[in-house]
């Protein structure tokens, strides 16, 4: 009784709390519902933990009711889901969209209301991969959710509104939580596709939040290219049936592809890729989130960064041991692979802070897609590994980057030269959270390690991993060297930011760096039992130590690994001497660079000096951007051509 009243406190209390939140309009009220609810979310996830771990690896729970008909209730709220969208696609004379849903209710309801469809006897099914995003959904949701508390009421004093939107805003991320934590423990794929719908509608709902012209426009094309992965969603599911006569995801991924994968089952997996590919904004898909920075930070960090286009990769992931070994994964491997190169080197060409976040989110996406389609113990390990250090390390960007929006009043990468003298605070915050994502020992780089050790076999994908890595050192330290561009003066201001966006950033960055230190236990934990539950039985395992992670054949030959422990202790070392030389540095010892003229008395970043005629300038320091080899103008239509190939090859072949 204890793991339903669990599971209920995940799915239904975000939904009653978004209830509370249209009852309670007030700004006091709304903030207590919020980070009431973050505690008892984080604690509920915790616990979950607590018993998965009791129950030895599998937590397995049926719905069956002589009062309620579960079933029923899906099947009716998805119907008046798909309804709904219907009317908004009438309402915005956007008929793509009415078709895209028709396209979707017509099945659902032939197979729902007629298919005499076989229920699931376990409603959910709890395994170790569902806890990692139950854990991300749980924390790092709510963190957000505490963070825009202080974000919103600046981000709306910048609007000027007469009426505030905010309890209309926390209402749909709250329900949005609410459907992740569904999405990710649900053992039936009709419920699946139900929540992820309702996922689908909440990112319309968010992105277009403003109600400008531009976020309209936005959630527009993020609801139709999200809806067009929502039809392939119905048809794979329909198809899967009936080539295996069960929807029960548990059953599905256990099916050996050397004895199960014939007729319909694989266009069926395919489909439910497809889906994915949609979902995490993998090319050429990838214009939805890039519209969707349009919105506000928070709906950056959550949905788009963390939590959201994680479903897309989750499904894959999820299903990947169905496919592991087949013709299907190594297209799928390809398709991930390529969009990691390609959105690395977008990132390249961007100054737009967010444009940089979001083609690095969908790289990385596609980095997490690639390791899935590889389908061995290492990749799977890598992938799952990488959805736990990229989700809390770029929902922490995210962050950063709309706090320093906020506080010098541009996204522009090359405005933020000189920030440490402005923004301390917030500057060494997101200078950990960029090294986190680009140095050793930590966990970002050591699962691309992973996945190119498991793309040895496969040059293609290999080539297209080693070349996207490169691109990835390029923009993430070209971004580091022009906010650590700083001026000779030696006081600092104090950075003054609302509590509640002082405390999210300190908790996320504190995750951030305890994930690294602790990937031991977190993979003992988490990941190696999840790729024992697999089977998939390749030669090469990841074992651990107490010092790090490490790659070897069998047991017997050793091929590599990152002693992350030593890793830490040294650069612990040698950040902790930074402060020491810099207390003893005198003011009258630092000798300020001549700039061209005098230098200016108040310039706070030290980078003003007075030119000809008494006119203040300041000196021009930047990037290099390669726009007219990396630009979006020249790059974009051909990749997404190819992306468009590859995708259409792969559905070629599995037909």
């Amino acid at each position: 009784m204890e793991t339903y009243l669990l599971l209920a406190i995940a799915i239904l209390l975000p939904v009653f709390c978004a209830g509370l939140c249209f009852v309670f309009k007030g700004k006091t009220s709304r903030s207590v519902i919020v980070v009431t609810a973050a505690l008892i979310l984080a604690t509920n996830a915790a616990m979950l933990v607590s018993k998965l771990l009791a129950a030895g690896g599998k937590l397995t729970l049926g719905l069956e009711s002589p009062i309620i008909d579960v079933n029923l209730i899906v099947e009716l709220l998805d119907l008046a889901l798909l309804i709904y969208i219907i009317y908004i696609g009438f309402s915005l004379r956007k008929p793509l969209i009415s078709t895209l849903a028709v396209l979707q209710l017509i099945p659902v309801v032939l197979f729902e209301m007629f298919g005499s469809v076989k229920e699931p006897a376990s409603a959910f099914v709890i395994d170790y991969l569902s806890l990692v995003m139950i854990l991300l959904i749980s924390i790092i949701g709510p963190i957000i959710m505490v963070y825009a508390i202080g974000y919103m009421h600046e981000h709306e004093e910048h609007l000027h509104l007469k009426k505030s939107k905010q309890p209309r805003f926390f209402i749909i991320i709250f329900i949005f939580l609410g459907a992740m934590n569904g999405l990710v423990i649900t053992n039936n794929l009709m419920w699946m596709y139900f929540f992820w719908e309702v996922t689908t509608l909440c990112s319309f709902l968010l992105i277009s939040h403003d109600k400008t012209e531009e976020a309209i426009k936005n959630g527009v094309r993020a609801l139709w290219i999200n809806m067009l992965g929502g039809v392939a969603f119905a048809v794979g599911i329909i198809m899967i049936y009936n080539a295996t006569g069960t929807i029960a995801i548990n059953e599905l991924v256990s099916m050996k592809p050397a004895a199960a994968f014939a007729g319909l089952l694989p266009i069926g997996l395919g489909l439910l890729c497809f889906a994915g590919f949609t979902k995490s904004a993998q090319f050429p898909f990838q214009s939805w989130l890039l519209g969707a920075m349009v919105a506000p930070t928070p709906v950056s960090g959550l949905l788009h960064s963390s939590t959201m286009v994680k479903a897309g990769v989750y499904l894959v992931v999820r299903f990947a041991p169905a496919f592991a070994g087949t013709i299907l994964g190594t297209i799928v491997a390809v398709v991930g692979g390529f969009t990691f190169l390609a959105g690395s080197a977008l990132a390249v060409s961007q100054r737009n802070a967010k444009r940089v976040l979001a083609y690095s989110t969908i790289a990385n996406l596609g980095l997490i897609i690639c390791c899935a389609g590889i389908g061995t113990n290492v990749a799977l390990g890598a992938a799952i590994l990488l959805i736990i250090f990229h989700a809390v390390s770029k929902g922490l960007l995210f962050l950063c980057v709309g706090t320093i929006e906020h506080g010098i009043g541009s996204r522009d990468i090359e405005d933020m030269q000189g920030l440490m003298k402005k923004m301390p605070f917030t500057t060494v915050i997101t200078v950990l959270g960029m090294v986190s994502m680009l140095l050793p020992p930590f966990g970002v780089l050591i699962t691309k390690w992973l996945a190119i050790e498991a793309a040895v076999h496969m040059p293609l994908v290999l080539l297209f991993i080693i070349m996207g890595s490169a691109f990835t050192v390029f923009f993430w330290a070209k971004w580091i060297g022009i906010i650590l561009t700083m001026s000779y003066k030696t006081k600092y201001p104090r950075e003054k930011l609302r509590a509640s966006i002082k405390v999210s950033l300190t908790i996320l960055i504190v995750i951030v760096m305890a994930a690294s230190i602790l990937i031991v236990p977190l993979f003992n934990t988490f990941v190696a039992p999840q790729l024992a539950a697999s089977g998939l039985g390749d030669a090469n395992t990841l074992t651990t130590s107490t010092s790090g992670l490490w790659l070897s054949n069998g047991g017997s030959t050793f091929m590599g690994g990152f002693a992350s422990i030593g890793f830490f202790i040294i650069l612990f070392a040698v950040v902790m001497t930074i402060p020491f030389y810099l207390i003893r540095t005198k003011p009258e010892r630092i000798k300020p660079p001549y700039m061209g003229g005098e230098h200016v008395r108040d310039d706070i970043r030290g980078i003003e000096f007075i030119g000809p005629g008494d006119k203040r300038e300041s000196v021009v320091v930047h990037n290099y951007y390669f726009k007219n080899i990396l630009g979006e103008e020249n790059l974009t239509l051909w990749v997404n051509l190819a992306a468009a190939a590859i995708i259409l090859v792969m559905f070629g072949v599995v037909i």
